[in-house]
């Protein structure tokens, strides 16, 4: 079988993960595949490295504001791979893959909602979605969440969803004795962390702010660490507030690490405050080191804490730093470890495998 995988950009996150692990794991499953991206390929993207690495050919549109005519590019591509699946992640991949979906043709279209798009003015998006669903063979979503939200978005019953959790590997194993020491933090006797785009929706900004709080009730003579591994256009932003936190906390920003699934085992809590998620494949990987976590109850969340018994879904927004301040403390003095991997890659990999294969058109997705 013959796949071509298209997303927005190849910089690092949540879906360029599931789209580098769908190739590595079509490619062992004997398939050939392609990756193309709406946006310029950046020279610095560790996921563009990634999939190249990994002999997987990739492309880019080159679709910029500017020069919205260079997704005529996406027919050459087309033509040239010849896949048997176009699988698209993301809104405007979704959409520039259905524009080209007319019939008849040869190709299956995989759509996959990854996220709950909460952020205001996006209601053009939604109208669009609903006028070129009938283009689409099959649409996918990553999490119950995702799947409730898409639907009524929509206008479409929910079961007209296909619902395929994403997957992840078994974390490796970690040496937190040497991370801590990267990040001097040897001599915090508590560290937290949390790990992501540094970008408002993941709401580290929250957390920052609710230090002083926390700062109160870090017992007398001791320091805790937050660190945050991540890199975004929100840096500049949560160093200030990063600069005010009180002096028995210390915030460390070590950037961007491939392997910050691995880093999560150096935490003592995992924290993840988002605003709104889809999946949260970093909850995931907390939960399979076993790491105590504390999650927003938004979305996704509680539905991937269900049944962890060293996680809870809590209350991040304004009114609650108190309580908040109170359940960190509470969860960072958890030592038990008690790892759970439910969301294999395994699963994935054969859940789309079923769906590629599936007679096509599937009449289902028409609204």
């Amino acid at each position: 079988m013959k796949i071509l995988h298209l997303i927005t950009e190849l910089m690092p996150g949540g879906a360029e993960r599931i789209v580098i692990e769908l190739c590595r794991g079509q490619l062992a499953a004997g398939h050939s595949v392609a990756v193309a991206a709406l946006k310029p390929l950046r020279p610095d993207s560790p996921v563009v490295a990634e999939l190249r690495a990994l002999g997987v050919p990739v492309s880019g549109l080159e679709l910029t504001f500017f020069a919205p005519w260079r997704v005529r590019r996406l027919c050459g591509i087309l033509r040239g791979f010849d896949p048997d699946v176009v699988h698209a992640h993301l809104f405007h991949a979704c959409l520039i893959a259905r524009l080209h979906a007319s019939r008849p043709r040869r190709w299956k279209l995989v759509n996959t909602a990854h996220i709950c798009e909460r952020r205001r003015g996006r209601g053009w998006q939604f109208l669009l979605e609903r006028l070129t669903l009938g283009r689409c063979d099959a649409l996918t979503a990553v999490s119950e969440a995702v799947r409730g939200f898409a639907a009524h978005k929509l206008g479409i019953a929910t079961d007209c969803i296909h619902l395929i959790r994403n997957g992840i590997r078994p974390p490796p194993p970690v040496d937190a004795a040497a991370l801590r020491a990267d990040w001097g933090v040897t001599d915090c006797a508590r560290v937290l962390g949390m790990v992501g785009r540094l970008d408002r929706q993941k709401g580290f900004d929250v957390v920052l702010e609710r230090l002083t709080e926390l700062g109160c009730r870090i017992p007398a003579g001791e320091n805790w660490a937050l660190v945050i591994l991540g890199e975004g256009a929100e840096r500049g932003a949560l160093e200030r507030l990063a600069a005010r936190a009180p002096q028995n906390v210390r915030v460390v920003l070590p950037g961007f690490r491939a392997d910050a699934a691995s880093c999560i085992g150096a935490f003592d809590l995992f924290l993840m405050p988002s605003r709104y998620e889809g999946f949260g494949l970093t909850l995931a990987e907390a939960m399979a080191h076993g790491v105590p976590v504390l999650a927003a109850a938004v979305d996704s969340l509680p539905e991937l804490l269900a049944g962890y018994p060293n996680g809870t879904a809590a209350e991040f927004g304004p009114g609650h730093g108190a309580a908040l301040a109170e359940e960190i403390a509470r969860l960072a003095a958890v030592r038990e470890r008690t790892p759970r991997l439910p969301f294999t890659l395994e699963r994935m990999l054969a859940e789309y495998e079923a769906l590629y294969r599936q007679p096509s058109p599937n009449p289902a997705v028409t609204p």
